[in-house]
């Protein structure tokens, strides 16, 4: 008797662990959607796992700017708990929502185009596939493309550049590497399954900088980004809309 009634005490915790692993619809090796650019809100307070970097991913800012609005020394020293004031861009496509949070931009009907894209400079391919989503960032994972890829495919930079983050701290990102090139370029690759360079490393265009990892449709594909002066552009202005490596 005492053994039943400890069994039916224990079948509400037992529901309850059901429950959630019914809840979690994807495995860990799926990265989950990449969120928009958040409306920079005029202070804010770090929390745990921040860095001035990922700070400003988030909100479409560059380190430098709020690094030197913050009279900070070392852009490797912020706190929990700290203060930052943040610069906003003021684009005549962007509006500043009322709540914090909110994503902002939108794209014009030629970012949208489907028409052909002639790049701009050099800057190659860094994934040999069709382009599964293009750039949109009025929704959220719009603020780069994506390519499909197959497994243990190679992931190259578009461009030489420097290594500035690589991990999988930024929401929405999966493993991504970022790389800075020259003036204020950033490039992004997401959803990496592997990563082959380090923060700090200098890459030169076509090398190698991961390989193709499981989006959270559970396919396998490249989030590609191109961010200039924090904001994000379309890649295609940069790679052009044909393959070429």
């Amino acid at each position: 008797m005492t053994t039943f009634l400890s069994i039916m005490r224990l079948l509400p915790i037992i529901a309850l662990l059901i429950l959630s692993a019914c809840s979690s619809p994807y495995n860990a090796k799926y990265s989950k959607a990449t969120y928009g650019v958040l409306s920079a809100p005029e202070t804010y307070i770090v929390r745990k796992g921040d860095t001035l970097f990922s700070i400003a991913w988030r909100f479409g800012l560059e380190q430098k700017a709020i690094q030197r609005q913050n009279r900070l020394s070392n852009p490797n020293k912020i706190f929990v708990g700290q203060k930052l004031r943040l610069i906003a861009h003021q684009t005549k496509t962007s509006k500043r929502p009322g709540k914090y949070g909110k994503t902002s931009g939108k794209s014009t009907k030629k970012t949208l185009s489907n028409r052909p894209i002639k790049a701009k400079g050099n800057w190659v391919w860094p994934l040999k596939g069709s382009v599964a989503r293009r750039f949109n960032p009025r929704k959220i994972g719009g603020n780069g493309i994506r390519i499909n890829g197959k497994a243990n495919q190679s992931v190259n930079a578009a461009a030489a550049g420097t290594v500035v983050y690589k991990g999988n701290g930024l929401n929405g990102y999966g493993n991504v590497v970022i790389i800075k090139h020259s003036g204020s370029l950033l490039s992004a690759y997401g959803f990496l399954s592997k990563t082959y360079v380090k923060e700090g490393q200098k890459i030169k265009k076509r090398q190698k900088v991961g390989t193709v990892g499981y989006a959270a449709n559970r396919k396998l594909m490249l989030h590609f980004e191109v961010r200039r002066k924090g904001r994000p552009v379309n890649p295609l202005n940069y790679i052009g809309s044909r393959y070429h490596f």
